[in-house]
């Protein structure tokens, strides 16, 4: 069987294609914005580790038998290989990671500070293996770009731009407005509300709002990035600023397509 090993002898470190490490570190990927977002979301990165653990062993098991394979994948990670021994108290192994997240899994008490340990154990672990995961692969654009962006229509009530960005914690939703494509930001959000009858605001379109007086970034062509665009080109080309940013992602082909948004965070 793929990726198996004789008894007694050291597994195989299975070569993943680039589609294949862009596949699985998405899917760790979403799964840890889950687990942010609400620590139920531990189990999706459960489900996500053995998705890839099924993947490198090739056949079907308990993530505890996954264990060997993905720490093949993961001594590609500097925060695995080299900071745990250079950072001890900051820095957990994966092998310590992965066994608070094996114990977890395998306990149905997921309640209180024990979900909190387990679930930010597990948070750690997709970083470290969404790193591993990218070691080899192109840093384009496309490549580390999330290309299924959450984003707002301009007739889309100011109401359900301000659910989102709760929910989510999102700083900026993407908006076409005009021809031009425009960031609602949080801080734009607040002030509209706090200038005007409130019921009436959240009952406006996002076009309706802007024209009576909220604040959105519009942004130039110039600024827009392409999927083929190096991650070094639009490093070189960005300025430090004050708060939060995101860039957009459109097709070069049809510039009203949202392809994709990147932040900082995915460069990081």
């Amino acid at each position: 069987m793929a990726g198996s090993a004789p008894s007694g002898a050291a597994p195989a470190v299975i070569d993943l294609q680039p589609r294949e490490r862009l596949f699985y570190r998405d899917r760790l990927r979403s799964a840890r914005y889950a687990a942010l977002e609400d620590a139920e979301g531990f189990e999706e990165i459960c489900f996500a580790l053995e998705a890839l653990g099924l993947r490198l062993l090739g056949k079907q098991e308990a993530l505890g038998l996954y264990r060997d394979q993905i720490a093949l994948q993961a001594n590609r990670a500097l925060v695995f290989s080299e900071l745990p021994g250079a950072f001890p108290l900051r820095f957990k192994s994966f092998g310590a990671l992965f066994s608070i997240v094996q114990a977890a899994r395998n306990d149905a008490m997921h309640t209180g500070s024990y979900a909190r340990h387990a679930t930010q154990a597990a948070i750690e672990l997709c970083i470290g293996l969404e790193e591993a995961l990218m070691a080899g692969v192109e840093r384009t654009v496309e490549n580390l770009m999330v290309s299924s962006p959450v984003a707002v229509e301009s007739w889309h009530p100011v109401a359900h731009a301000r659910q989102l960005m709760l929910m989510h914690s999102f700083s900026f939703l993407p908006v076409r407005l005009d021809g031009a494509w425009c960031l609602v930001s949080e801080l734009g959000l607040a002030k509209y509300l706090s200038e005007g009858p409130r019921k009436t605001r959240l009952c406006e379109s996002i076009a309706a709002a802007r024209s009576n007086g909220m604040q959105v970034r519009e942004i130039a062509p110039e600024e827009l990035l392409r999927a083929g665009m190096t991650v070094a080109d639009v490093l070189a080309g960005a300025q430090v600023q004050d708060g939060p940013m995101l860039w957009l992602v459109v097709d070069q082909r049809q510039p009203d397509h949202l392809a994709g948004v990147l932040s900082p965070f995915e460069l990081m």
